[in-house]
């Protein structure tokens, strides 16, 4: 039996000498120090990382996944990998904390070449490690100062923040040479599962998973057994029969195809396991799943989620017949109207009319006749139009009413207002910011209840038939009340969401009419900006956030401000600089000091003033030498448009398109 692999026989205090070394003499640039929070419904899945990072993790019981191989973290561990390496983060029952250092090591110099041969050696800006620190506590204070730091963006801050990288490689080395330093050793089960999930349609040998962790093939198996409660055959075998039940179910291929690509040796012995699990032949069970059995014949009108011109297919309606949103229809309503044609001709040649045009006074005129039929044919048109259609969604496919009455809703509550939805509750209605009252639909959107609290209870009480969000969680959390259409933030553009929006509620051609008005205006904005004033120049919007506390310096946003209209839409540039510092800090914003904003700043900026306070900014002598100020191309948007800004649907952007084309023509630049 081989002994469990360690990490002690790496970490030997002669190789560690040599780690030194490279630290030692070996340029490091400091690329980002980020927070983030990950919860067991929101786990970080496959990050490849894009330099070499370092990682603490804290909170509670997590599966820790580097590359390929898995770790269990107790509570506290700090992990390493280097450019390239996966990193995955799932917390077990409560939320783990992690703060991330990203950083680059820079190549040696050519003649270096004893550092060039220790790194051919070792490189320990690529290692793939976890330990727990034998003093967490000093080493979670270290990394959140380094934090800390680093928000600050000025030199001296940027300086100790890379200062404190330092130290806590040299504590983690220093910790390394303990005798009892607790390695986290890779986690085998969890390793084997994900390569039996993967490669579940390949002959698999589990010695050869077994091998990868230097452990028995019986060691495997009863590790595995007791955390998962079956053996890995087992395992392997359900994992087979859950692919082949959906391929029944959805698919037409024969038995023997999906018997070869589930993994099994033939259509024997899929059907010998399926007969021992389900009790009933795989033919049986596609019987009894028929008529859910989506038809891909060739006179079905299917089409693929996405096309290449955007959204494609995203609702069905259900009835009876064939009716679909997006594509040929045959309409009840015309074969009702040609069954109804048919009727009045049958009835009109079989009556006898008397030689003296004598009628019974008990029969009505013709005319009367029709109209009762007509009537009568609406009523049962009535009642056969469809309830519901199918919205396919990132959480699946899902049923909506096909008109919707009570409709919930959060982010988008723009989007709703403009396709006419009728709205009985939105986190966005009440604010304390006076200029809210300049978004185009503020009038319709104040009139509706405000939910202040969007939890269960009082999304209950306001009985909707549709729920409309951004946030995946809340699909499990209110799918019990109703139908749960979620859009995540970087899913759709807003032209997208609002086509979208509109084609799963039964008004697309409401937002056919608002998306035509909103191109036919931004193709007259674009020819401004591609005009020779403004070809070539960049933009940047800009806020003073003040002096002091957290948020100190000044603002650069690209999406937020007018920044998707803006960049995202007219098509205009960032600085190099700003776009090279969102690139490097994965955000939408940045925040500068006052001392070096001035070298941020584009050709033409967009200064918001804030609601409520003077800039102190603009007091500065530095404000006076920024080449914008000085060429009057800096244009100002008011404290009481502020809030024309705060959202980027697509009436908003209408709007800010406007506002923001006149207010260019006005500049004397």
């Amino acid at each position: 039996m081989h002994e469990e692999p360690s990490l002690t026989d790496y970490f030997t205090n002669e190789m560690i000498e040599k780690i030194a070394r490279l630290w030692s003499h070996t340029p490091i640039s400091l690329i980002d120090v980020r927070s983030k929070w990950v919860y067991p419904n929101r786990p970080i899945e496959n990050y490849r990382m894009p330099s070499s990072m370092l990682v603490y993790a804290y909170g509670g019981l997590a599966d820790v996944k580097l590359n390929h191989i898995h770790y269990s973290m107790n509570r506290f561990g700090i992990f390493h990998g280097g450019k390239g390496a996966e990193l995955s983060i799932t917390p077990s029952d409560s939320q783990i904390h992690t703060i991330m250092v990203l950083y680059k090591p820079e190549p040696p110099s050519f003649y270096k070449k004893e550092i060039i041969r220790l790194l051919e050696e070792i490189d320990p800006f690529i290692q793939l490690y976890g330990y727990v620190p034998q003093n967490p506590i000093q080493f979670q204070d270290k990394f959140q100062q380094m934090l800390d730091s680093w928000q600050r963006i000025t030199a001296m801050n940027q300086f100790r923040a890379k200062n404190l990288l330092y130290q806590i490689i040299h504590d983690i080395y220093k910790d390394m040479q303990t005798e009892g330093v607790h390695y986290l050793q890779p986690d085998p089960v969890n390793s084997a599962k994900q390569y039996l999930n993967e490669h579940y349609r390949e002959p698999i040998l589990f010695q050869e998973i077994a091998d990868m962790f230097s452990i028995s093939n019986g060691q495997l198996t009863r590790l595995f057994k007791k955390k998962e409660g079956i053996g890995l055959q087992e395992y392997l075998i359900q994992k087979r029969l859950e692919v082949a039940r959906t391929l029944l179910t959805n698919t037409e291929s024969t038995i023997k195809e999906i018997a070869l690509g589930c993994g099994f040796i033939d259509e024997k012995n899929l059907f010998r396991m399926f007969r021992k699990h389900y009790k009933m032949t795989p033919n049986d069970y596609r019987k009894i799943k028929a008529p859910g059995m989506p038809d891909y014949g060739i006179d079905n009108n299917s089409h693929r989620l996405y096309n290449e011109e955007g959204l494609d297919n995203l609702a069905k309606i259900h009835s009876d017949g064939e009716l679909t949103m997006f594509g040929q229809t045959r309409s009840k309503e015309m074969i009702m109207a040609a069954m109804m044609s048919l009727m009045l001709l049958l009835s009109a040649c079989s009556g006898t009319v008397p030689a003296n045009n004598g009628a019974s006074a008990s029969e009505p005129p013709a005319q009367t006749q029709q109209v009762q039929s007509s009537a009568s044919a609406e009523t049962k048109v009535a009642e056969s139009t469809p309830k519901t259609r199918t919205v396919n969604t990132i959480m699946g496919e899902i049923e909506v009413p096909s008109n919707p009455e009570r409709v919930v809703v959060n982010w988008y509550a723009g989007d709703a207002v403009t396709l006419g939805l009728n709205i009985v509750g939105t986190t966005v209605g009440q604010s304390t910011e006076s200029s809210y009252n300049k978004l185009p639909y503020w009038d319709e959107l104040s009139k509706y209840t405000f939910i202040e609290k969007w939890e269960t209870e009082d999304i209950m009480a306001l009985e909707p038939d549709l729920i409309i969000t951004h946030k995946e969680e809340d699909f499990d959390k209110f799918r019990n009340i109703a139908p749960v259409l979620v859009i995540s933030g970087n899913e759709m553009t807003p032209t997208e969401r609002l086509k979208f929006l509109g084609e799963a509620t039964g008004r697309g051609e409401i937002a056919t009419q608002v998306l035509d008005n909103f191109e036919t205006r931004l193709t007259t904005a674009k020819q401004l900006i591609n005009s020779e004033r403004f070809k070539d120049q960049t933009f940047t919007i800009n806020q003073d956030w003040g002096s002091t506390g957290s948020w100190a310096g000044i603002g650069f946003e690209s999406e937020s401000r007018g920044g998707t209209l803006l960049y995202n839409f007219l098509g205009t540039k960032l600085p190099d600089n700003v776009q090279a510092l969102l690139d490097k800090s994965g955000d939408d914003y940045a925040i500068l000091s006052y001392e070096v904003a001035h070298e941020y700043f584009g050709d033409y900026v967009l200064w918001f003033e804030s609601p409520g306070k003077e800039s102190e900014y603009q007091k500065t002598e530095i404000w006076n030498s920024i080449p914008a100020v000085a060429t009057h191309k800096i244009a100002i948007i008011p404290a009481e448009e502020y809030g024309l800004f705060f959202f980027s649907d697509v009436a908003a952007m209408t709007a800010q398109l406007d506002y923001i084309t006149n207010l260019l023509q006005s500049l004397e630049g």
